[in-house]
């Protein structure tokens, strides 16, 4: 079973990924890209719900277990024992996974912008993402040699 950061983060990514076309196409509000993230989080979290809930514990625990636990951001392919085995990876894995995410949507954003004359918010910021990105997938490939 992986990690509920794990789930959380996952969804997050999968959830902002979703909504980066629509990010292109229409002008969204600023809050938005917040409130994605967060409700993309609990979406990877859903099937766990069966840990905290005081009603139908035994019919949530059936769709935790069950594949249909995928539709929530992979959720029943993430507590799989390969990823159990790798705690550590998995959780950098999905620190990498909400990273590219963030820096897809912030750079979609940003040529949006761009090509529709407005002025840039903050090249700094994409500069930054960008810079960013392959500095943590050295440091994941790094964690994932090590014993």
């Amino acid at each position: 079973m992986a990690p509920a950061l794990v789930h959380f983060l996952v969804g997050a990514s999968l959830a902002l990924l979703y909504a980066t076309p629509l990010a292109l196409r229409y002008q969204l509000a600023p809050w938005a890209p917040l409130w994605l993230v967060v409700c993309g989080g609990l979406w990877g979290l859903g099937p766990d719900v069966h840990h905290i809930a005081p009603l139908y514990e035994t019919q949530l625990y059936a769709l935790h277990t069950s594949p249909w636990a995928d539709l929530f951001a992979f959720h029943s392919t993430l507590d799989r024992p390969a990823v159990r085995a790798r705690y550590t990876a998995s959780v950098f894995g999905s620190l990498l996974c909400v990273l590219a995410a963030v820096s897809v949507f912030t750079v979609i954003v940003q040529v949006r912008d761009r090509t529709a004359g407005a002025a840039p918010i903050g090249p700094r910021l994409v500069a930054l993402a960008i810079a960013l990105l392959p500095t943590l997938l050295l440091i994941a490939a790094t964690v994932g040699a090590l014993p």
